[in-house]
């Protein structure tokens, strides 16, 4: 499976429905985890500019694992209390 080809994603869902999908998402997306920091999980990720390092769920993404490092350092996760 090629997760970073959107086809590929596709024919999935469509085969073993959304449920199961997504719980293979979710293992794939721990599996490629390869740092938590500051909140953020870190992973690789595969683009058109080759394997990049993308922090959580923040839209970024950076070339090497020390400039996401730093990046997730100062942008840390805010959970607010109610």
């Amino acid at each position: 499976m090629n997760w970073n080809d959107p086809t590929d994603r596709a024919a999935l869902a469509e085969s073993i429905g959304i449920a199961e999908y997504n719980e293979a998402l979710a293992e794939h997306v721990k599996d490629s985890t390869v740092a938590d920091i500051a909140g953020h999980a870190i992973r690789t990720v595969g683009t058109r500019f080759g394997e990049l390092y993308a922090v959580g769920e923040t839209g970024q993404a950076f070339r090497t694992l020390n400039e996401a490092e730093t990046y997730a350092y100062t942008n840390p996760v805010c959970i607010e209390s109610f």
